[in-house]
């Protein structure tokens, strides 16, 4: 295919200076996405056992609710039911602690402060109140944002900031194609290693970019719609409803008669009734105090089909109403402008197929992190400055090249160290306790920590000794996370446990990707020895220093 020599250079450019400014959000996102789709099993990989109560029979539940309303009236109104959920599975019942009227739950609540319940096999209540480990959750909140803090109204800041990443994120993946098209054919799958590391970087880079090109621009385009809904809502709503609502709330519904004490297990029937096919994880209730306002969510969850959230698809309704529960939420029932929005959320959220969808979406999270790193690693590599005499000083490299060089190795590198030693201290935490609102802050003062260590500490030291060094640390840590868990089972210590049943296979590819990065630390290592004095990965210093001429530069 040809195209003309001005556009591809028009679109190299656009690819490349696009690329390099959000290569590195780009990188945190994707990495933290790609373990997003594991976020429950994580969750519950770092919480402790004292955080989770024992799961009760069907039938218990209103024995449950009843105890639980006559001895916290805060339940009267509002309080949720867990059944098979992932993201509920510390209690059969949670309810939100009691809090300060004044304060703004606007924010993200990282303390995630709950009061949980269950029976003892004699039928007593047993009650809890604990800031819940949500680590992967934590992990969610970073694929969202990249880390970045503060508020845009009631937004995240990060959100909106993605969301503007999110659109240079589509203009480099139209002008990359527009560059790789002539060569298409023939570049595809060659990824050529030798002594030309840049080949190398481009051969993969561009194999990765091509191969998950759709998932890409699914994911570009819905970031977009998520981070700025509130605007294309207020958009819509000017240019077809004026001054009506796009949405409106459904109208209260009427009760008819006296209004009975909640029925939960009636409840549970009529909704398998209404979505026969659909597994019930967990129903929320609130305003149950006004019974006409009153409401219940329900996650539910089928393996075959693209759901709303992220692990669940949903249904709403009145929890008093004796007329059949509407279900026109789902997808066997929602119109094709619904079924299209669904589409989009159930691409980005990979929530359809089951555990095989899961994986594949991790591998493309790792995947897409790679490619951004790649990108970055390839702006360097075509502007390092070589020694062409070697009867001449090695030459001085660029400082934006090594100021790039060395914010990437720290950035990209302090992320994945940040996450996983945040996952090695959060099960040491409980051993050493420390004067934190939660556990969560843990994990999250962890990552902070570590993450600017690394950005500093590669700056300090240059990129390439940064480069090997980070890549033993991340080994060491995930060698360490598999080590504790054997260390808990063979010696038992308070506050620390192990993995355990269906969970032991964190640890495992912990383990594996323990020894995947002591592999890259050897290849770093060993670049890092023979790269010539003066180059950018040489830890050797040139005796003279030959600054670049006018036309050097």
């Amino acid at each position: 295919m040809k195209i003309r020599a001005d556009i591809i250079k028009t679109g190299k450019n656009l690819h490349t200076w696009v690329g390099i400014s959000a290569g590195i959000l780009l990188f945190i996102c994707f990495f933290a996405g790609g373990l997003t789709m594991f976020q429950h099993h994580l969750s519950q990989w770092a919480t402790p056992p004292q955080q989770k109560l024992a799961a009760i029979q069907p039938h218990q539940y209103n024995q449950l609710v009843e105890q639980v309303q006559t001895k916290f009236p805060e339940t009267r109104k509002a309080f949720s039911l867990n059944f098979s959920s992932p993201e509920g599975h510390n209690a059969p019942i949670q309810w939100e602690a009691t809090h300060e009227e004044q304060e703004d739950h606007h924010g993200i609540d990282i303390a995630q402060t709950s009061m949980m319940a269950t029976l003892d096999k004699h039928g007593q209540l047993i009650t809890k109140e604990e800031n819940l480990s949500k680590l992967g959750w934590l992990i969610e909140q970073l694929h969202e944002t990249a880390a970045i803090p503060g508020m845009i109204g009631h937004h995240t800041a990060g959100v909106m900031v993605m969301g503007v990443v999110a659109v240079l994120y589509f203009l480099a993946i139209m002008s990359g194609l527009i560059v790789l098209l002539p060569t298409l054919i023939s570049d595809y799958f060659a990824v050529r290693k030798g002594k030309n590391k840049k080949r190398f970087w481009l051969d993969t880079h561009n194999v990765i970019g091509i191969t998950s090109l759709p998932f890409h621009i699914i994911i570009s385009v819905t970031v977009v719609v998520f981070a700025f809904h509130d605007i294309f809502y207020g958009a819509l709503n000017q240019l077809v409803s004026k001054d009506k609502p796009l949405f409106e709330r459904p109208p209260a519904v009427k009760i008819v008669g006296s209004v009975q004490q909640l029925d939960v297990e009636k409840v549970f029937l009529n909704i398998q009734k209404a979505a026969p096919d659909y597994r019930i994880d967990a129903i929320r209730f609130n305003q149950l105090d006004q019974p006409e306002r009153a409401s219940a969510f329900v996650a539910l969850y089928h393996p075959d089909r693209m759901l709303r959230g992220d692990t669940f698809d949903y249904m709403t309704f009145n929890p008093y109403q004796n007329t059949p529960y509407p279900t026109k939420t789902l997808s066997t029932e929602e119109s094709s402008a619904a079924s299209i929005i669904r589409s989009m959320f159930a691409l980005h959220f990979g929530n359809y197929g089951g555990e095989p969808i899961r994986w594949i979406y991790l591998i493309f999270g790792l995947g897409g992190a790679y490619l951004f790193y790649s990108g970055n690693i390839l702006w360097i590599e075509t502007r390092l400055r070589k020694q062409k005499n070697l009867n001449l000083p090695a030459p001085q490299q660029r400082k934006d090249v090594m100021f790039i060089a060395n914010l990437t190795i720290g950035a990209c590198l302090g992320c994945m160290l940040a996450i996983f030693t945040s996952m090695l201290v959060g099960r040491w935490a409980y051993v050493i306790p420390l004067q934190l609102q939660s556990h969560n802050h843990v994990f999250m003062y962890s990552y902070y920590f570590v993450f600017i260590a690394c950005i500093l500490y590669s700056f300090v030291i240059g990129a390439a000794k940064a480069l090997p060094q980070l890549f033993l640390a991340i080994a060491t840590i995930l060698f360490l996370i598999p080590l504790t868990s054997v260390l808990a089972y063979l010696f038992p210590i308070q506050g620390l446990w192990f993995s355990t049943d269906m969970l032991i296979w964190i640890d495992i590819t912990a383990l594996v990707f323990a020894l995947l990065f002591i592999r890259f630390y050897q290849q770093a290592k060993d670049r890092a020895h023979v790269a010539p004095a003066g180059s950018m990965w040489s830890i050797h210093k040139a005796d003279q220093v030959q600054p670049l001429t006018e036309n050097q530069a």
